[in-house]
């Protein structure tokens, strides 16, 4: 049976420590935090996909991220571009040039390894990014956690617990989250997270699942339902002061687990939840 982190990597592809002075966000250099009136609705959206940028416009996105720290060209206008280093391959060339895309986007944000807890994936031991992590801090960029498939478990508890002993610094963390229609579960655990960590909050992928659905007919969270979800959890996420940013994760509207909180459709029209997000 195929896994939830294969369902991701397919559809991307296709289309309690207490708070340490060292994890406090930081106010100073290129680590200022968000612009003044930046808003929080954002994708993440692989350019590999036709039309990526027409997407981004549809839904009015206010900054984006692609999995990857190269520079996308066609940006559309007031959309913002945040860098991502996938994983640490020990090229530090890599950094480099993940700083210098922030730079030409004009942000002063990097985000970290792209869930290193699943092999799938970013796949890093939490001492490999431990010993990564001094180089991204060197780029002077305001820097987002690693986004863990488990946020709250073993690897990132572990993986901040290092960040304090080393005096390291992380500014915000990044959630994935991919539960059911319960935006009040949903809120308490990213109140979870941020008592856990003391940092403020992006999440940089959610939607609602359903990892035993064998085609999307089955999904138990059929889209009237994915619907009401998201018309009640975007207001409250809204009033967070502590989560910063949130990016909806775009499946494809044939995906067996996540095809029901796909914002377009098969003809790449806005879906109703789409035009939710994009009215949000």
């Amino acid at each position: 049976m195929i896994t939830r982190r294969q369902f991701l990597h397919l559809s991307a592809t296709a289309t309690a420590l207490s708070l340490a002075p060292s994890l406090r966000p930081q106010t100073t250099g290129g680590k200022e935090g968000l612009r003044p009136g930046a808003k929080k609705r954002g994708l993440g959206q692989t350019v590999k996909t036709p039309g990526w940028a027409a997407r981004l416009a549809a839904l009015r996105c206010q900054w984006f991220y692609s999995w990857n720290h190269n520079f996308p060209e066609g940006i559309p206008p007031g959309v913002e571009f945040i860098p991502m280093l996938f994983r640490y391959g020990g090229k530090p060339q890599d950094v480099a040039d993940a700083a210098a895309a922030a730079r030409k986007a004009g942000c002063g944000t990097l985000l970290g390894f792209n869930e290193p807890d699943g092999k799938e994936q970013g796949n890093m031991t939490v001492e490999q990014t431990l010993e990564a992590w001094p180089r991204l801090m060197e780029t002077g960029l305001r820097l987002g956690s690693p986004g863990c498939i488990h946020p709250d478990k073993e690897w990132m508890t572990a993986f901040m617990a290092g960040v304090k002993q080393r005096k390291l610094r992380v500014d915000f963390v990044c959630v994935h989250s991919y539960g059911g229609p319960n935006p009040e579960a949903l809120v308490q655990r990213l109140e979870k997270v941020h008592q856990m960590f003391g940092c403020p909050v992006w999440i940089t992928e959610f939607a609602v699942g359903d990892w035993a659905a064998k085609s999307v007919g089955e999904n138990r969270h059929q889209p009237e339902t994915v619907l009401r979800f998201m018309e009640k959890v975007l207001p409250m996420l809204d009033r967070l002061d502590f989560v910063e940013r949130y990016a909806w994760f775009p499946a494809k509207p044939d995906n067996r687990a996540l095809g029901t909180s796909a914002l377009f459709d098969e003809n790449g029209a806005l879906t109703r939840l789409g035009e939710c997000y994009r009215d949000a």
